[in-house]
């Protein structure tokens, strides 16, 4: 029944109380990274890196050896765990994602910044850009699920939950309607557009970074209770897809395409019809 809790930043680690059999399957994420209850940001050098949207899909620029860190926001009104994967491995035990994983915990109407992967409860392996073949997806035996940060929202179950005011009744051909009176109603119905219609698919030309199991860093936690509403079903499952610039031109982000100038133009030389002062002239006094 314990969870862990970060202190540095105030963040949570939660050990889901359920059966994994239910949820073994691989976890799918939708191609945005926020759908307006949830967010996740990539921070480099305490800037947020501009995210480009493209054929459905939200993509980052990374530079190689850069260290990153995930930012994560839960801008609803409660508790929310984040189960979060970096190129197919779980952040907290480094093993395939799964939505059975522990996750770390947010606030309600705040953020945490994860800063790497877990090595124990006060340390952490920082997230760093690299070549495929160096990351830690390859390194593990699984270099194909490099270029995605996942993350699956949890909200936790409550036992009082907020009313808000009825809206008026609509009078329609002899029926009313009103919409739902829960704030909750949303997030028990996730939309197509959260859970996504399918799996994670690449360009064939994209791969061309993954992210290191960097060096050390203190990142301490500490333990809570946390209880999910739904165990096997979360309310959103986002997702940034990131690459260098190469690949991202590839995908057809053009925008970040090197841009393709013309040679530069020289004029030929042209003849001088005019007339030529003599050595020294610029030194004759003006009244000479």
């Amino acid at each position: 029944m314990f969870r862990y809790i970060k202190l540095v930043p105030i963040l949570v680690l939660v050990y889901s109380l359920f059966s994994s059999s239910a949820t073994q399957a691989r976890v799918w994420y939708s191609g945005s990274s926020s759908n307006g209850s949830y967010e996740i940001e990539v921070i480099v050098n305490s800037v947020h890196l501009p995210v480009y949207h493209y054929g459905g899909h939200s993509y980052i620029e990374g530079v190689l050896g850069q260290r990153y860190i995930i930012r994560v926001h839960n801008h609803t009104w409660r508790r929310v765990e984040a189960v979060i994967s970096v190129d197919g491995r779980d952040v907290l035990d480094g093993r395939s994602a799964s939505l059975s994983k522990r996750g770390y915990i947010i606030p309600a109407r705040s953020f945490i910044d994860v800063d790497g992967f877990r090595l124990n409860t006060y340390e952490v392996a920082a997230f760093r850009f690299t070549t495929v073949p160096d990351s830690y997806a390859s390194r593990t035996g699984t270099p194909w699920d490099v270029g995605i940060i996942g993350v699956a929202f949890f909200p936790e179950r409550v036992h009082r939950i907020p009313i808000r005011p009825r809206p008026p009744v609509v009078l329609r051909k002899g029926r009313g309607s009103s919409s739902p009176d829960r704030w909750d109603e949303a997030e028990r119905a996730p939309s197509t557009d959260s859970l996504g219609a399918g799996g994670i698919y690449y360009h064939k030309n994209m791969k061309n970074m993954g992210t290191q199991f960097g060096e050390r860093r203190t990142s301490v936690v500490d333990q809570t209770s946390f209880t999910r509403q739904n165990w096997s079903y979360p309310a959103a499952r986002l997702s940034i897809r990131y690459d260098d610039r190469r690949g991202l031109c590839a995908i057809g982000l053009s925008g970040l395409c090197y841009p393709n100038y013309p040679p530069p133009y020289y004029p030929p030389p042209q003849r001088n019809d005019y007339a030529q002062p003599p050595p020294g002239w610029e030194h004759f006094s003006p009244w000479y």
